[in-house]
């Protein structure tokens, strides 16, 4: 039989244990929420709430800029690594943009990224003594501007000073976010003020598979999706992006799953399915947003918000008083962008198996 380990009490000089993956995160939103709400400082709120956590510890050192290396620039990127972790598996959008090449902001006002080039043409084998020819490998950079992905919830004083405050703010935050977030990365729409450009903006819809059996169909669209990404994909990996009843499907469907192959699944995909080579994918995160809390503020409580009041006097319908009812108002405030290095990374088709 295995050995049991024997049980033993933690002592104050155990290292604290280690923090769930999107835990880090969704601490740092709510410690925010909490002082602004409080009117206190989001390091006593952390501490107070979990006071083992490796982020509230303090020690004497130099300062730190997000350029150091080893450290703040470290840090950084763990932070946008762990705020994606923590939308899990509600925004699909995060688990890509994961395998994307994951820049952070560093209050820059625009980011240039090299595009993305690959073909066999680049390289080629050489004679002894032969020259090695000089090739011009023309890359348009792809640019990348701060957007913002912005969300307001409101919570009950009750609910945000709980116990269940870590829970309750992540649940009303991370699912407008992550809604958002696959509705504007996985469109087909062009890029606005509001919101960068859909993956899918201006690369036109494959052909789907004409044959008569539905699971040759099945098979013959994931096979000509793929090939179509694998010019700058090679053998991958590449990600599949369906609806949850699709991918539902195709994962029954799949005997043995290819390692080199991963399905993601998401509302915002409708009835079509997406192949995408991540690497061919840039983005670029704040490592956390900005959070802000209201009390005394009217909110009109609708989808595409109006003015309270507009110019004819009309007044919106429904609205909240926070002072009134003792809620909170909390606001997320998130620079977020992406961009693809190379059209041919991503490939979508309309199917017609089900």
């Amino acid at each position: 039989m295995p050995a049991v380990e024997p049980f033993r009490v933690r002592s104050d000089r155990d290292p604290p244990p280690e923090v769930p993956g999107g835990n880090i995160f969704w601490r740092a939103v709510t410690a925010q929420a909490l002082a602004k709400a409080k009117r206190s400082s989001p390091a006593i709120e952390a501490a107070r709430l979990w006071p083992s956590d490796k982020l509230t510890l303090r020690a004497i050192s130099v300062a730190a800029t997000t350029g150091a290396a080893g450290w703040a620039s470290d840090l950084a990127h763990k932070v946008i690594r762990d705020a994606l972790e923590g939308m899990g598996p509600a925004a699909a959008g995060a688990q890509l943009l994961l395998q994307s090449l994951l820049l952070a902001w560093d209050r820059y006002g625009s980011i240039s990224a090299p595009g993305f080039v690959a073909g066999a043409g680049n390289a080629s084998f050489v004679a002894e003594n032969a020259p090695i020819p000089v090739r011009q490998l023309a890359s348009t950079a792809a640019l990348l501007t701060p957007f913002k992905l912005a969300a307001i919830g409101v919570l009950s004083r009750e609910m945000i000073e709980s116990s269940n405050a870590e829970v309750l703010v992540s649940d009303v935050l991370m699912r407008s976010a992550a809604l958002a977030l696959d509705a504007a990365l996985f469109g087909t729409g062009a890029a606005t003020a509001a919101q960068p450009a859909g993956l899918r903006n201006g690369v036109a819809t494959l052909t789907p598979s004409a044959a008569t059996d539905p699971f040759q169909q099945f098979f013959e669209d994931c096979a000509n999706l793929i090939n179509a990404v694998s010019a700058v994909g090679g053998n991958g990996p590449f990600l599949l992006i369906g609806s949850p009843g699709r991918i539902a499907a195709m994962v029954m469907r799949f005997v043995l799953q290819p390692g080199n192959v991963a399905v993601l699944a998401s509302n915002a995909m409708g009835n079509d399915l997406m192949c995408v080579a991540p690497y061919a994918i840039v983005s670029a995160l704040a490592p956390e947003p900005e959070i802000d809390t209201a009390t005394a503020s009217e909110l009109h409580m609708n989808d595409t918000p109006l003015p309270i009041v507009d110019s004819a006097g009309i007044v919106a319908s429904p609205t909240k008083s926070m002072f009134q009812t003792e809620t909170i108002a909390l606001k997320m405030r998130w620079p977020v962008s992406w961009a693809v290095r190379d059209a041919r990374a991503v490939a979508w088709t309309t199917p017609a198996w089900k």
